[in-house]
């Protein structure tokens, strides 16, 4: 029983992780025009690829928040997602820095 628990928590965590991640990305692309980095150009393809950066802001925080409750099972789905964010958001870095 305390594993469905678990394997639900980790579930949860990933979700919780990828609506914030949404949530980031929806509101850079509507603050784009107010932040000095994007403004330049109209670069929004590098949007996407600044996810991994804008999350240090919010999943560090929020590993550390469900460290303090004890809630392992979230925990481990937000570091799974961070980590998975991570990986695909160096892809998409070497993809628009270094192009073929």
């Amino acid at each position: 029983m305390v594993r469905r628990n678990e394997i639900l928590g980790i579930v949860l965590g990933i979700l919780l992780l990828f609506v914030i991640h949404s949530l980031t990305i929806t509101a850079l692309i509507f603050l784009s025009s107010y932040l000095p980095f994007f403004n330049r150009n109209y670069n929004f393809f590098w949007i996407p690829v600044s996810i991994g950066l804008w999350q240090i802001v919010y999943a560090i925080p929020l590993i550390l928040l469900m460290k303090r409750k004890q809630k392992w099972g979230l925990m481990k789905g937000v570091i799974i997602c961070a980590v998975l964010t991570a990986l695909l958001n160096g892809s998409c870095w070497i993809l628009f820095t270094f192009p073929r």
